[in-house]
């Protein structure tokens, strides 16, 4: 009995091992497909292969060995030589079924050669070369297409001979007649959107560039449209809607070698890299030498091999660049975090793809895209990077120029200064006289009457107002607390021609205004102020050389749709043709020696077009020149 038992158990174990076996080897195997009525299209399935790397197999061989199983779309990891599928149809119906089998990947193929056997027989044999031109070439678009009839309840066998060029890519659907040619228009949605994306982001970036001028929108559009290029090969888009056939196809992958120096080329113009770190910039333009180095190598000796460089190449950038994201985060640079962010989706995206085209990882459309994908939201990231660093440099600008302005009143100081001490003179003289008048009649006992006194004190206290409100107007000029405030336009020119009274007199200058402004403006009154002085002391300049006996500058303020003009004109012969265009820019002076800092007209229009949203033009007229302030 206890021997009986020992039998049971042991056929049991061997029941169960055989059970785990067969589950083992229906996971290992390829299924056969069965062919019915209701099927369309076969999109997912699993086929048997085996690689091929002395190109010693024969397919008598073949039809006797063991194959491994493999995913339908697919990549194989390493160099590798010619690759056998074997795909088993059976077909349960009770009529013959015509099929199509497609090999979307078939561009990145050098030759495919097909066998169908039915009932261990061959029917058909197809040999495919994918480099052939146009004329001849064998694929639909980038599709190769192969049609076959199976009897009703029978079987076939395809064995299918893929001999790669570069990359062993494959990807097997099986359709009926109608669903392949579906197949064929939809096959590559996602790659045109993924390519549309990239030439737009290309597109506007070059947009901007042109409206700009600044070198990296030109720099990040040459980046983005280089890697769209060969995506436009990868995806088969060459094949599918341009029609380019042929082995010369295979130099669109020079644009992998010529992505990075854009890149590169981006990156020192965007960051400063020349004046932010010296030893970056130079193993930044390390890398440029050896990509012009590469892809001599591959125009005029072997693409295949400068390929190889390029993966050394892609793996010395990216060291570069992230120890250049490094640098950033320790120096708290402001475009550390959108920089690290938006390279880091970019290494993310060609990792999962290198890493399902070498059969690492499953192969999905996914992560077939994912290196465009990661293009595009790097793409996103870095426009906004330079929005955001644009804003930055016109900040840097904006304190520049307040710095500027301040420098320039102080420069001013001086001319202030003797203004102040001209001004003085005759109140203070006035005091003085009349001090000493009282001083001496109180000396010689001579009588004062009360009225006499009372007149005199007054005199001495007008001439002491005087001077206070002097003093008032200088230092409400370099007040550098200004705020907009409600301002009449006619008491500014009043109070700069108050403040430039010193020289108008001495030169002999008459000032006169007319101001026929009815209405309030807000502005920064002390700014205002600065263009009119800066003005009307430039027509003080131009008079050194004038032979004119009556010198004017005439002040007129008017009011015309809805704006308010200020033209400054004056009589002192105008400004010379040739420089009347310049007068504006930065540190441009006609003064002679060099005497003028440049500064006076540049700071005006400044002020006005970014404090006061105004504008300046200067033209010149009968007899002399017109700045005309319009607000």
């Amino acid at each position: 009995m206890l021997k009986t038992a020992k039998e049971i158990l042991l056929k049991e174990e061997k029941l169960i091992k055989i059970i785990l076996y067969l589950s083992l080897m229906n996971f290992l195997f390829a299924a056969d497909i069965e062919i019915n009525y209701s099927d369309k299209k076969f999109e997912n399935f699993k086929l048997s292969y085996i690689e091929d790397k002395n190109s010693s197999y024969t397919i008598s061989q073949l039809q006797n060995m063991q194959l491994k199983p493999i995913s339908n779309r697919h990549g194989i990891s390493g160099k590798t030589g010619p690759t056998w599928y074997r795909l088993t149809l059976k077909n349960v119906t009770d009529i013959e079924q015509k099929l199509f089998l497609h090999n979307s990947f078939a561009y990145y193929s050098k030759e495919i050669t097909i066998f169908e056997f039915a009932n261990h027989k061959l029917l058909d044999q197809n040999i495919y070369n994918i480099l052939s031109d146009k004329s001849v070439n064998p694929l639909i678009g980038s599709t190769l297409v192969y049609k076959f009839f199976i009897a009703a309840h029978s079987q076939t066998t395809l064995y299918i001979k893929n001999v790669p060029m570069v990359s062993n890519l494959f990807n097997l659907n099986l359709y009926n007649e109608r669903a392949s040619l579906e197949a064929l228009f939809s096959q590559s949605f996602y790659s045109l959107v993924v390519i549309s994306i990239m030439l737009t982001l290309a597109f506007y970036n070059a947009t901007l560039y042109f409206f700009n001028r600044r070198k990296e929108f030109l720099l990040y559009a040459l980046y983005i449209v280089t890697p769209a290029i060969g995506l436009m090969y990868k995806y088969g888009i060459i094949f599918s809607y341009f029609h380019l056939y042929g082995e010369s196809t295979y130099l669109f992958n020079i644009t992998a070698i010529i992505m990075p120096a854009f890149l590169i080329l981006f990156i020192q113009q965007v960051l400063n890299t020349k004046e932010m770190h010296r030893s970056i910039n130079y193993m930044l333009n390390t890398i440029i030498v050896i990509i012009i180095l590469n892809i001599s190598l591959a125009v005029f000796h072997d693409l295949t091999i400068a390929m190889e460089v390029f993966k050394l190449m892609f793996i010395a950038t990216t060291m570069v660049l992230i120890y250049l994201s490094y640098y950033l985060f320790k120096h708290s640079h402001p475009l550390a975090t959108i920089f690290a962010t938006a390279y880091g989706f970019y290494i993310i995206g060609m990792i999962i793809t290198i890493l399902s085209m070498s059969g690492i990882i499953e192969m999905s459309y996914f992560t077939f895209h994912s290196g465009g994908i990661g293009i595009i939201l790097e793409g996103l990231l870095f426009s906004y990077l330079m929005h955001y660093n644009v804003k930055i440099l016109e900040q840097k600008i904006r304190q520049q120029r307040e710095v500027i302005i301040s420098k320039n009143k102080k420069a001013q100081l001086g001319d202030m200064i003797s203004a102040i001490t001209h001004q003085w003179k005759q109140p203070l003289t006035r005091v003085t006289s009349i001090t000493t008048l009282l001083e001496f009649k109180l000396n010689a006992n001579v009588e004062i009457s009360p009225k006499m006194l009372k007149d005199k004190i007054a005199q001495i206290n007008s001439n002491i107002h005087f001077l206070s409100d002097t003093i008032d107007d200088f230092k409400d000029f370099f007040n550098p607390n200004n705020k907009v405030e409600n301002c009449d336009i006619e008491t500014i020119v009043e109070r700069a021609i108050s403040l430039s009274n010193d020289d108008t007199l001495t030169k002999e200058i008459t000032i006169v205004k007319e101001i026929n402004i009815n209405k309030e403006l807000q502005l920064y009154k002390n700014e205002f102020l600065h263009i009119i002085l800066n003005i009307i002391q430039n027509s003080k300049e131009a008079f050194k050389n004038s032979t004119e006996e009556i010198k004017l500058i005439k002040i007129i303020g008017y009011t015309k749709d809805d704006k308010v003009y200020i033209d400054i004109i004056d009589n002192a012969g105008g400004i010379q043709q040739d420089t009347l265009p310049f007068i504006f820019n930065e540190h441009y002076t006609t003064k002679e020696n060099q005497s003028g800092s440049g500064l006076g007209l540049y700071l005006s229009k400044v002020i006005l077009e970014d404090h006061l949203k105004g504008s300046i033009e200067a033209s010149n007229i009968k007899g002399g020149a017109m700045f005309r302030i319009i607000l």
